[in-house]
């Protein structure tokens, strides 16, 4: 029986298997950008600048993002409402080459 609003184990281990194919694609992702990717595997766009450290951080991976994603991971964090990485857009396969996702 699942409590209401609570997930059932097999949608409980889809989001945790998601989460996990996630950090996997986003931590080969930043071994590329080293080397010269620099669109933002956040939400996509070709928006990193070129220094990479001159860039923002991520908060939950250790990858560059772009200034304006950096600005929402932090406020996202403030309201203890982090961007799953499973909706990142190198999560999803793809940079977006200009919308913001």
């Amino acid at each position: 029986m699942v409590a209401a609003g609570q997930p059932s184990y097999e949608e409980f281990t889809a989001e945790v298997e998601a989460a996990q194919a996630a950090k996997v694609r986003i931590d080969a992702f930043a071994k590329e950008q080293a080397d010269g990717v620099h669109f933002c595997p956040r939400c996509g766009r070709f928006s990193v600048k070129d220094r990479l450290h001159t860039n923002a951080l991520s908060r939950y991976v250790d990858v560059y993002i772009c200034d304006e994603c950096g600005m929402d991971e932090a406020i996202r964090a403030m309201a203890d409402e982090p961007l799953p990485l499973r909706e990142w857009a190198v999560a999803k396969g793809r940079p977006e080459g200009g919308s913001k996702a």
